[in-house]
């Protein structure tokens, strides 16, 4: 079970600025002995918490709307102009704008004769509009957009691209461009509630998460009315969410994570519309697990970078770079609990490590390693024998080795 440390993102044709997210709220004092958390009569509430005097905490990550958005664009050349087609999608819903602005941002053309690097976008024409989804008008340079049905409306602008080099022939800074607008307008018919970690770690059906971690908090997605996901640029997070829980709820450090002690999280979806999808989700302690399938590695500073290997206990090992960075790791393949396998890599906070040979390999706390992934529990300090033990403190599994290492 491997999380990636980074993702990869592509090219975007536009991109939106909505202003700075809201900071996910948190309630962690909520006592009343009446509130038993969501239940049916709830519009999105999927998963009733179990009735009792016991608080129940809550965290919320609210919706994003945005009315104004600014464009990234790429460009193609097309003899001495260049040409451009951006295709977005606006939802219509009660709570969503429908007066919107369009900005024409930045942009580059990306062909042979020219330079790769942004300039500024001006539009100065509005032509060739067809559909009738939404009204179109150009002003001061920007697009305003009056939404008004389902449908798709396209507009042709005229303009150009500033702060640019291109060989055209000689050097030219300023590029015509013409510029498709293609607006697709669809009614938002529900939502559809998902979690990253059902993706990382093949859990689609039951999401067993580990307390004491950065999670991934789950999303909702708007659907239409076949069911098709909405990538709404008028609503980047197209509706808000509250996850209650017996445990404590803690915005983690990132907009879209938190960090959750034991307990059954249930989601609780802020519309009245349809939702489906993931419904609740456990977070557990080192004590729930019933298995680990995990080894320990010795990983060695090299020329370029480092390398990893499996511990086989006896054997040597020779540091290239013994003054370098050469650590321990422990590598967890798999993390088994009574409700099934664990979806996230189980946190450096739950191990423990100690060494009987600290002036050869110390075994300050565990921590996780940003760059690989894995939890580092020993510092190599220098050449000789290392005896090392690692545990989860309060259940039965340990893992054990001792090796040598050599110049």
């Amino acid at each position: 079970m491997r999380t990636p440390t980074s993702l990869v993102f592509g090219l975007l044709l536009a991109a939106c600025d909505p202003g700075a997210a809201p900071e996910p709220t948190t309630d962690p004092t909520d006592t009343d002995p009446m509130d038993t958390g969501p239940t049916d009569s709830q519009p999105g509430s999927t998963t009733p918490l179990a009735p009792g005097p016991a608080p129940v905490h809550t965290l919320t990550f609210p919706a994003v709307l945005a009315a104004s958005h600014e464009l990234l664009t790429y460009a193609d050349l097309d003899g001495d102009q260049a040409s451009a087609r951006t295709e977005l999608a606006y939802g219509l819903h009660p709570d969503y704008p429908d007066l919107v602005t369009l900005l024409p941002g930045v942009g580059m053309v990306l062909a042979p004769e020219c330079q790769a690097q942004q300039g500024e976008l001006a539009w100065h024409s509005l032509a060739e509009v067809e559909g009738s989804a939404a009204g179109l008008e150009l002003r001061a340079g920007a697009l305003a957009i009056a939404l008004r049905e389902e449908g798709t409306v396209s507009a042709l602008l005229h303009g150009e691209l500033r702060g640019q080099d291109c060989a055209l022939p000689g050097v030219t800074t300023v590029v015509p461009l013409a510029h498709r607008i293609v607006l697709q307008v669809d009614r938002v018919a529900g939502f559809r509630v998902e979690q990253f970690h059902q993706q990382l770690g093949d859990c689609h059906d039951r999401v067993v998460l580990p307390a004491d971690a950065t999670l991934w908090a789950p999303t909702a997605r708007a659907l239409d009315d076949h069911d098709n996901v909405l990538e709404l640029i008028n609503a980047p997070t197209p509706v808000g969410i509250t996850l209650r829980s017996p445990g404590a709820l803690t915005a983690g450090p990132d907009p879209w994570s938190l960090i959750a002690e034991p307990g059954l999280v249930a989601i609780d979806v802020a519309t009245s519309l349809p939702v489906r999808g993931l419904a609740s989700f456990t977070v557990v302690g080192p004590e729930a697990l019933t298995s680990v399938d995990a080894a320990l590695y010795l990983r060695r500073a090299a020329a370029k970078g480092s390398l990893s290997d499996p511990i086989e206990p006896g054997m040597s090992y020779a540091l290239f770079f013994p003054d370098q960075r050469n650590t321990v790791e422990l590598h967890v393949d798999t993390a088994t609990t009574e409700l099934g396998e664990l979806c996230a890599d189980p946190p450096a906070a739950w191990f423990e490590s100690t060494s009987t040979t600290p002036a050869v390999c110390t075994a300050p706390a565990a921590s996780d390693d940003a760059w690989t992934g894995f939890i580092s529990v020993a510092r190599v300090a220098t050449t000789g024998e290392c005896r090392l033990a690692v545990e989860l403190p309060g259940t039965s599994h340990r893992w054990t080795t001792w090796f040598r290492t050599t110049p």
